[in-house]
């Protein structure tokens, strides 16, 4: 082969493989905005479904990880040495947090651990709780109803942490077992925004007795939703969804349910 053939062939093969590249870029792209497509013609129910079983997941693995490594047991006999307080506590704080972050999708606000005594062993944000316990001052609060559930991965619905807390939250619990001993819980915080960055802009979300749960309106959080008594349960029971109409609008009420979250959507319609 001649120099001339020889960069004839070269500049072939160059051509060739940079076609493909592009072909196989060209693809790819058609596929992500295929699944983009397919996302946006999913209804809301299958989407939040979907970010329920993600947090799910996240929830299980987290507390494996927990388990493999004796997370509970070390922490609680930190806590014994330095009698409550936050001295050896602190060395291991940024290590946990990497750990639990590394298994889940690092949309929570907050990761808390308690033992089996109730006692609050470790938070990666809310250092205000770390130290007490669950069982003094924390009934009906999401954290003691995350404890004291230990049948599997949990859903507290949307409420405050706390009386003076002003973050309002969705929690995932998953109880922490040792050979079959219960060692403690981990709990999972998910703001408000998270979830409704999957739902469409007008959407909102209250429970079966009528109090919005989750709304962009942050002035209507835990408020009767209006209207409510018009609303036919009957039909959205049998259905799974229901219409009010006014003069100018079209409401449709849509049920959505998983593993205790019992909620009801809204999507306002154009006539």
């Amino acid at each position: 082969m001649n120099i001339k053939s020889f960069y004839i062939f070269l500049f072939s093969v160059i051509f060739f493989s940079c076609g493909t590249e592009k072909v196989k870029i060209y693809e790819v792209k058609a596929e992500i905005s295929k699944s983009e497509e397919i996302v946006k013609k999913e209804d809301e129910a299958t989407r939040l479904e979907k970010f329920f079983k993600r947090s799910e997941l996240d929830s299980s693995r987290a507390g494996l990880i927990i388990e493999k490594n004796k997370i509970i047991q070390h922490l609680t006999h930190l806590r014994k040495m330095d009698r409550g307080g936050k001295k050896y506590y602190l060395l291991e704080k940024d290590d946990i947090t990497e750990m639990i972050r590394s298994v889940t999708a690092g949309i929570y606000l907050d990761y808390i651990l308690i033992n089996h005594n109730g006692d609050i062993i470790y938070t990666s944000r809310e250092n205000g709780l770390f130290g007490t316990n669950v069982n003094s001052g924390y009934e009906e609060t999401p954290l003691k109803k995350c404890f004291i559930n230990r049948s599997g991965v949990y859903f507290e619905d949307f409420s405050f942490i706390s009386s003076s807390s002003k973050v309002y939250s969705l929690y995932i619990a998953t109880p922490i077992y040792v050979e079959g001993s219960f060692h403690g819980t981990l709990i999972l915080q998910l703001e408000m925004k998270k979830l409704s960055g999957i739902l469409e802009p007008e959407t909102e979300i209250f429970s079966r007795d009528g109090i919005i749960r989750v709304t962009n309106s942050e002035e209507r959080i835990f408020i009767k939703y209006s209207g409510f008594e018009k609303i036919d349960m009957n039909e959205l029971n049998r259905d799974g969804v229901t219409y009010l109409y006014s003069a100018t609008d079209k409401l449709k009420f849509s049920k959505f349910n998983f593993k205790g979250i019992d909620w009801i959507l809204v999507n306002k319609e154009k006539i």
